[in-house]
This record gives C-alpha cells, sequence and structure tokens, in this order.
C-alpha cells in the first residue's frame, strides 16, 4: 500500500527512478493493436488502485502500441511517443517482455507472433481467429523458446475457461464441450422468444444496443463460435480440431412460426457449439438446437455466455458470464499478463498429442424439428414421399401454409443428405435438433 500511495503522488519518471533505486523488476509490455480491447489493457494496467504491484510486487509498463495512425484523436490519456506505426518496434525491441496481441485479423497477427516468439518473447493474444487456426504452429514454437503462449481472452471474453479447460484435460478424459458462446446470437434468440420479435427485428435491436456490429455475418451465421469451439476441442481433446471440418450453420432461418411451435412443444431456441469425442473419432458443429425449458442452457439468456465440460472424473462443469465486451476481455487478457509474470504458465502448459480423426457430424443424432415452407403447397407431398423413401419414422404437426415435423432418433448426416434432395433456399425451410432425452413430445394444434 506504502508504494501505492508513493506512485499516486509522484511524476512517472519519478516513479521510474524509484523503482530502479529500489531494484524493482521492471516487466515491459508492447501491445499490438489499440482498439476497444487493447485499450481496456492499458486501462487496467496504468489504473494506480489495481492490485499488480502490490500482488506481483514488480513495475508493469506498456512501453509501446503499435497503432495504424498515430495522429488520431483517442480518449485515452496516453503519451504520443507511446505509438508506433512500425512493429519491430516492438518485435525487435530487446527491452520488451510481452507481446500482446489485440489487433485482430489472421495472416499480420500470425507473422507478427511467430515473429514475437522467435525473438524470445512471451505472447499473450485475444484473437480468436489466429488461435484457432494456428494453436499447434505457436504451441510448438512456445515450446521451442521457452516462452509462454496464453490466449483466455479468446474464448468466453470475461468467463475463466481456457486455464481450468487445460487443468481439466490432464487428468480426465473429456467427451464433450459445448456451450453458447456469441452473445449477439443469444440476445436476438432471447428476444425472439421473450418478445416475440422476427428476426430481423431483433437483429435490429441488437445493432441499435451495441450488441451487434454493422456487418453481423460472423455472429448471426455462426463463424465466431466456430473459431471459438475449434479452440475449446483442441485443449479438450489433446488434439487440433481443424476450424474447417466444423459443421456450421447459423440462426437467420429461424421464423416467428418456429418460435410459436418450439414454446407449444416446451423448447427453446439455442445456437451451441458441441464437439464430442468417441474412441479416436471426434465431431464437432455449430449449429441452432432446441432445448427443454427447463434445462441451464435455456436460462442463459441475452448477451451472457455458458461453457459446460463432461470429463470421466470431474463429471460436468459449467461455466457463465459475459461472453465479451471491453472489461471483461480485457480483464483476462491482463490475467494472462499475471500468469506469465508469475511463471504460473509453466504450470498450465499443454502439448497437443491426440490422434483423433474427424468424424464430420456422424456422432450426432437426436430427434429433429424440421419445417419446410414450400411456394407451392403441392410440393408438401413430395417432401414427404421423400422422407418415406429415406425412412424417417415421424409425425406431422402442420400442413397448413407450412409443413411442420418431428422425427425419431436420426443421425445428423441422414438429416444434411435428406435436405441436401430439397432444392430449396436456405430462407425456405428450418430444422433444429432437440437435444437431450425428450422422447414425450406434447403438441396441440389451435
Amino acid at each position: 500500500m506504502f508504494f501505492i500511495q508513493i506512485q499516486m503522488s509522484f511524476t512517472e519518471r519519478q516513479i521510474k527512478d524509484l523503482i530502479q533505486e529500489r531494484g524493482i523488476e521492471m516487466i515491459k509490455i508492447g501491445l499490438l493493436g489499440f482498439g476497444t480491447v487493447g485499450t481496456g489493457v492499458y486501462e487496467i494496467i496504468n489504473n494506480t488502485e489495481n492490485n499488480l504491484r502490490r500482488l506481483l510486487n514488480k513495475e508493469i509498463e506498456v512501453s509501446k502500441i503499435l497503432v495504424r495512425d498515430i495522429n488520431k484523436k483517442r480518449n485515452v490519456d496516453a503519451p504520443k511517443d507511446i505509438f508506433t506505426q512500425n512493429p519491430l518496434d516492438i518485435l525487435e525491441n530487446p527491452e520488451i517482455d510481452i507481446v500482446v496481441e489485440v489487433m485482430g485479423g489472421i495472416d499480420k497477427a500470425y507473422e507478427y507472433i511467430c515473429l514475437a516468439f522467435k525473438n524470445n518473447k512471451h505472447v499473450v493474444t485475444a484473437n480468436k481467429a489466429v488461435v484457432s487456426k494456428y494453436i499447434d504452429t505457436f504451441l510448438e514454437l512456445s515450446n521451442k523458446y521457452d516462452k509462454g503462449f496464453l490466449f483466455e481472452a479468446s474464448v468466453g471474453g470475461g468467463i475463466p475457461i481456457i486455464k481450468p479447460l487445460k487443468q481439466s484435460a490432464r487428468i480426465n478424459n473429456i467427451s464433450n464441450v459445448r456451450g453458447i458462446l456469441n452473445g449477439t446470437t443469444n440476445f436476438i434468440l432471447t428476444k425472439m422468444c421473450d418478445e416475440n420479435l422476427s428476426f430481423d427485428e431483433a437483429l435490429d435491436m441488437a445493432k441499435e444496443l451495441g450488441y451487434a456490429e454493422a456487418d453481423p455475418t460472423d455472429d448471426i451465421q455462426g463463424y465466431d463460435v466456430k473459431r471459438k469451439l475449434a479452440i475449446l476441442s483442441s485443449i479438450a481433446f489433446n488434439n487440433k480440431t481443424d476450424v474447417d471440418s466444423i459443421m456450421c450453420r447459423g440462426i437467420s432461418s429461424i421464423s416467428k412460426v418456429d418460435i410459436k411451435i418450439f414454446k407449444k412443444l416446451g423448447l427453446v431456441a439455442k445456437l451451441v457449439g458441441s464437439a464430442v469425442s468417441n474412441d479416436n473419432n471426434y465431431s464437432a458443429s455449430v449449429e441452432p438446437v432446441l432445448l427443454n425449458e427447463k434445462s441451464t442452457f435455456t436460462t442463459v439468456k441475452d448477451a451472457f455466455n455458458i461453457v459446460s465440460i463432461t470429463g470421466n472424473v470431474i463429471g460436468e462443469l459449467q461455466f457463465y458470464g459475459q461472453g465479451a465486451g471491453k472489461n471483461p476481455t480485457a480483464n483476462a487478457v491482463v490475467s494472462d499478463i499475471f500468469d506469465i509474470v508469475t511463471g504460473q504458465y509453466k504450470k498450465d502448459s499443454f502439448v497437443q498429442n491426440g490422434k483423433l480423426i474427424s468424424a464430420d457430424i456422424d456422432l450426432f443424432k437426436g430427434r429433429y424439428y424440421i419445417r419446410v415452407s414450400p411456394n407451392n403447397k403441392s410440393d408438401i407431398s413430395k417432401i414427404l414421399k421423400l422422407m418415406d423413401l429415406d425412412k424417417f419414422k415421424y409425425e406431422i404437426l402442420s400442413m397448413n401454409e407450412d409443413l411442420i415435423v418431428i422425427t425419431d432418433v436420426v443421425r445428423a448426416d441422414k438429416i444434411e443428405q435428406f435436405l441436401s434432395k430439397l432444392n430449396m433456399l436456405e430462407k425456405e425451410y428450418c430444422y433444429m435438433r432437440i437435444e437431450g432425452d425428450i422422447m414425450n413430445l406434447k403438441y396441440e394444434a389451435k
């Protein structure tokens, strides 16, 4: 406490002189990117009221920040000479100990992270896109140069999931990882269910409130969740999950008609990322699924996230919290910095030596809700004939304007094969797997 009080009353130059006189170690950080997360990291580290310095007995300083435009007006009080447009001012600076990559993108981020390792620097990143694609390369470089590579903020924002997942995977055979991993889509589905909004109306609300980007494609089509799931399953199964092997579809085909039927069935729609392993195979998917209205996942509303892991020793563990936002994500980044400075990262390191083979989506099965809205009502009979030819067992809920059926348990790949035969536009049908042991669905047409 005494040190913090001195820090608050002295100038920055005097503080540095005092640190040198007392022999307190200085940890220097280079920030690649200064957007929402980058500014959050800078503010936390420079907040004189935080506990970092007291807990570490070390001084932490952001000494250089890579930006596109040095002269841009910013709402953060930072000295102008801290900014640079040359990444080598950080990556080849021998005084910088930790490189924090928060600029996003893939190609440049990959290049800079690799160069940071080769220059004997620790790396912390919040970039799910680059981690999901190159996690195996980064782990290899991390081990080769004996440097930390931490990426807690890449999944779940402020939810601490990466570190406990690493720890659990050491002593458990993890068979299942699943989660609601995107706040935008969860907000949209919540509003569609609770306030009877259409998809477009809920998306517009999400944009107005800042939950959705101007271009929400990555969120609503499931690409954001796909990257996060690839990271989680790569750790859980001790085996790199190829992000491109994950079947992915979004929520834009869900209509008000579907929501109305779900409510009658006692089901709730959620966009869920799931990865399962069985023997030497794994399957991974990102898709809207239907859950019992009383399940834990259905209580997760608006922009909140939940992650569930199942191991042979621990059973099921669940992690819940805000999945995005400036402060939660920046907090996760700074927590990783703390683990590097204290050496904790060495205890949580891991290698990928699994030999699992992708089984596409063959390991998923369940009952399916299918709604088809053909342009010509006479096509309904043709669709039912196709289902009969594929030997589906099903219950018809409606044959009015739309054909709505619930199938018996069927493998996911069989459903995909059937739907491909319809040759219909995505907006003309909706299909969702019903998760859990929900065998006796009661539906009353009105």
